[in-house]
């Protein structure tokens, strides 16, 4: 009997993997592709050891060793496991076909594993893809610009990328890279983020219409999110809701410059911040609402509005992601962040629909994540991250 063909073996440095959460978009894109690919493709994920925003070690797995979590050999690493020879170290004993780096900016999980290629401690053939996770959107940029734009022109200067694969998740990230990076991202491909398969999903429950409209914004609770631009502009609503915030607070001191808005709400208008949520609980907690609102200031791709749309629960978002279709789609709407009011507009004209209106547009939400996520074209795309590469003579670095 022919034994079964080699799969291509892709060493993953990830700043979180589960049963790590809040991390978010990042994590959820890297979990779904080991599910969806990883009966074709050897991962071995090298990651911290505890959570976003804590230094508690995660509960309930070996650390500092290589461990099987479904299927997928992870280590979760220490500090003392992110040094220079340490990463060298481990990259040889793995032998892989494939770098796999989900950061361009992240010291531990891209730069360092970066250098240790470009000092030349890594076996020749092996082939590096970086996907950028949204870092190069204009709005990312102007985050700490000054120190971003050093750490560019260093790397330009040393060739720390020269000859990799870079992964867009959209064309318009593809654009990103290329004015962020110019000539050392000669290799761009784009491949969309992966997304949990929907096939036996069931259709969304009917919208209940009583009471006051219940919007929900569910995301990690920073400047990047615009949760204070969302609170105001559910403030200017003249008609009753309910706005369920949800998140961990990944910046405290721009939550405290929420609280005063959230303080001003008048009668009518009740907001609320009602903590975390599970991974597991993400798309019930999004179905109990009748509109999901992130007027984000960037999205590489944007897990949270699928998982709003396979709720059955319509979107509305800033034109800041991918999701350009929703108002054709009749899923959602896209409006702009320099005009709030047409935030507004969109919310009282929702808030007055008839139950028909709500349902049609459940059902329109609800398919369009169903035909995302049944895409052949994007789990193709994914693959070839990988599987290509394994044939492809690698790029001289």
């Amino acid at each position: 009997m022919k034994p079964p063909p080699r799969r291509p073996v892709v060493l993953v440095f990830a700043a979180y993997y589960r049963p790590a959460f809040r991390s978010g978009g990042p994590l959820r894109t890297l979990l779904n592709m080991v599910d969806q690919l990883g009966d074709e493709v050897d991962f071995r994920i090298f990651t911290r050891n505890h959570d976003l925003g804590s230094r508690e070690p995660l509960a309930g797995v070996p650390l500092g060793q290589w461990c099987d979590v479904d299927g997928t050999q992870v280590f979760y690493g220490s500090s003392s496991d992110r040094s220079l020879s340490a990463v060298s170290r481990m990259i040889r004993d793995v032998g892989p076909d494939t770098v796999y780096l989900n950061s361009f900016l992240d010291p531990s999980f891209s730069i360092l594993p970066l250098v240790v290629r470009r000092c030349g401690w890594t076996a020749p053939g092996i082939r590096w893809v970086l996907a950028p996770r949204g870092e190069f959107a204009p709005s990312a940029l102007r985050i700490k610009a000054p120190k971003k734009r050093l750490f560019r022109s260093a790397a330009r200067l040393t060739g720390l990328h020269a000859g990799l694969t870079w992964q867009a998740s959209s064309d318009f990230e593809r654009d990103d890279i290329r004015r962020a990076m110019g000539d050392i991202a000669a290799d761009i491909r784009v491949a969309t983020d992966l997304t949990e398969r929907l096939a036996d999903m069931p259709p969304p429950a009917t919208p209940r219409p009583e009471g006051p409209m219940r919007v929900c914004l569910l995301s990690r609770i920073s400047p990047m999110k615009n949760v204070c631009y969302a609170i105001e502009v559910v403030l200017r609503l003249r008609c009753p809701v309910e706005f369920s915030i949800h998140g961990p607070i990944e910046d405290r001191a721009y939550w405290e410059t929420c609280q005063p808005l959230i303080a001003a709400a008048p009668a009518g208008c009740r907001i609320a911040w009602k903590g975390e949520v599970s991974p597991d609980q993400v798309r019930a907690t999004i179905a109990r609402h009748d509109l999901f609102l992130l007027p984000t200031r960037g999205e590489n791709f944007g897990h949270v509005i699928f998982e709003s749309l396979a709720a059955g629960v319509p979107v509305l978002v800033s034109d800041r992601t991918p999701w350009r279709d929703l108002d054709a789609r009749g899923s959602g709407w896209v409006r702009p962040l320099e005009t709030p009011q047409a935030f507004v507009d969109v919310l009282e004209s929702a808030a007055a629909r008839d139950s028909a209106a709500r349902r049609a547009a459940a059902v329109s939400a609800h398919a369009h994540a169903l035909e995302v996520s049944r895409s052949a074209a994007v789990l193709g795309a994914n693959r070839g991250l990988f599987l290509d590469a394994a044939t492809e003579a690698p790029p001289a670095a």
